[in-house]
């Protein structure tokens, strides 16, 4: 699993350079909802980018807890 370098999600999200404004277009246009790295931008692997929509997963807590 790669994950996509900050200059790859410019040209992805089509020139947004800020990480809130890449994860606004990335969760409204492809519906994953990423989390963010470090330095702000999301973190998101070319995997979920090329997937078909409904193989793609919202990455989320997993709140189950271990019995």
């Amino acid at each position: 699993m790669t994950i996509l370098t900050n200059d790859e999600l410019v040209l992805l999200t089509g020139g947004l350079r800020q990480g809130a404004a890449q994860l606004r277009w990335i969760e409204r246009q492809m519906g994953i909802k990423a989390p963010r790295k470090v330095d702000g931008h999301p973190m998101i692997t070319w995997e979920q980018v090329n997937g078909r929509p409904e193989e793609r997963r919202k990455t989320s807590p997993k709140w189950k807890i271990a019995l």
